[in-house]
């Protein structure tokens, strides 16, 4: 007489946690003719629930969920012992898709989310088909460690829905800012504080849609779910607020205040219109002067510009390059070190201060610069691609107030309405008397 097949104890993580790894799953019989097996396969993934059914001469076996090993039960696809059972009675196994691949594989948002910049660091990704640069990758990850990681990130992917990332994306703007990692006042009923915060949530959103969507491109999510995320909006914000933009004098009493080494920084991105990333990038042999022209690469927009250059700005990249190797980097710090991503924000800091200069930043420069080459030629197109812009729309929403009088001459030109002025009608002085 044949010996009945060994069942094994599947009630418990403890005693999933002692069966060892194996190929084939560990079965234990439901009903007559049904199974109930567990894999835990050869890696530190959850363990998977299958049933299994006989089916004519031999069994059909359909994966139907994620054993609780790591993560709680929701009673859908992360599945406790009983509710296995209950499961794998209540189905017919047929010939289809094991469901759900997704949990079996125990993948979290956060997963997902390193999957995505490893696969950006080396390979072009989304519509713009460009590799993400390594500073906007650093950004990026510091963004989702702060507002992410420790909270959506860590739940499995196809658990959560378009209702769980609203709720995270407004639950970001309830965050106070940080800096250095101490949390700031914050006036929700300050209109510029919440439009601040806003911007932020919208950014970290912007960085989570694009994870998933990148994973529905590299098949990294299940076939059969919709893009659930795509419907989530990000907030309203209005016009951006112009750009912080010196004066003549300002920038004087900038460049003075500054320590020599980010003076140089600060006349290169005059001179330019460069970014800080890109500055600091550049190397000697970027500058040529028999065309009068600074080579600049742009890690935002992958574009390569040849930047002319006034008089002004071939005698100070004259006096940059002059006895120095091609491969030497143009800026660098007083120490001769390279400036890294963040370098320059104490430097900054104090020389503004010095300087008694308000809601001055690094990107100042460049707006400064936009601003002095428009109000020199007054094309917007120019400015454009001046400053690398894809298209005169960010130009002109941002520098387009610097040319009222245009607007103003438009206007005089305007015919009269024939509108009839009672001369008895007289403007009131401030006193409130009429004039």
């Amino acid at each position: 007489m044949g010996r009945a097949p060994r069942e094994f104890r599947l009630e418990s993580r403890d005693a999933r946690r002692r069966v060892k790894p194996r190929k084939e799953p560990y079965w234990r019989q439901i009903v007559p003719g049904t199974f109930l097996g567990y894999y835990r396969g050869t890696s530190d993934k959850p363990g998977t629930w299958i049933a299994r059914q006989r089916s004519g001469d031999g069994y059909r076996s359909q994966r139907i969920g994620t054993a609780d090993d790591a993560a709680d039960s929701d009673g859908d696809v992360v599945l406790t012992y009983g509710q296995a059972v209950s499961r794998a009675t209540a189905i017919q196994v047929e010939v289809r898709s094991p469901l759900p691949r997704h949990y079996a594989d125990g993948l979290t948002l956060n997963a997902l989310f390193d999957q995505y910049l490893t696969d950006r660091s080396v390979t072009p990704g989304g519509r713009l088909g460009r590799v993400m640069a390594a500073g906007t990758l650093s950004m990026s990850r510091q963004s989702w460690n702060r507002h992410g990681a420790g909270g959506i990130g860590k739940k499995l992917m196809a658990s959560l829905t378009a209702k769980d990332l609203s709720a995270w994306h407004v639950g970001l703007v309830k965050v106070a800012p940080t800096i250095r990692g101490k949390s700031q006042l914050f006036d929700p009923s300050d209109p510029e504080q919440l439009r601040s915060r806003r911007n932020t949530a919208n950014r970290i959103l912007t960085l989570a849609k694009a994870a998933l969507s990148w994973g529905r491109e590299h098949d990294k999510l299940p076939p059969m779910t919709p893009d659930w995320w795509r419907p989530v909006k990000s907030f309203l914000l209005g016009d951006d607020p112009p750009p912080r933009m010196l004066e003549r004098d300002e920038v004087l009493r900038l460049l003075n205040a500054a320590a020599p080494d980010l003076r140089d920084l600060l006349t290169g991105a005059l001179m330019t219109g460069a970014r800080y990333s890109e500055l600091r990038a550049l190397k000697v042999g970027d500058y040529k002067p028999e065309h009068a022209n600074v080579r600049i690469y742009q890690f935002k927009t992958h574009k390569t510009l040849w930047q002319p250059l006034t008089p002004e700005g071939q005698a100070f990249f004259d006096r940059r390059s002059a006895g120095r190797q091609p491969s030497e980097m143009m800026f660098t710090r007083a120490d001769g070190t390279p400036w890294s991503q963040s370098d320059a924000q104490r430097p900054m800091l104090e020389a503004t201060t010095l300087a008694k200069l308000e809601d001055v930043t690094f990107k100042t420069m460049r707006a400064t610069y936009g601003k002095v080459l428009l109000l020199a030629t007054r094309d917007l197109e120019l400015v454009a691609k001046a400053l690398g812009h894809s298209d005169s729309r960010v130009t002109r929403k941002h520098y387009a107030q610097l040319l009222p009088n245009e607007v103003a001459a438009g206007v005089a030109k305007m015919p009269a309405f024939g509108i009839t002025n009672d001369k008895t009608v007289r403007r009131l002085r401030s006193g409130g008397s009429a004039r």
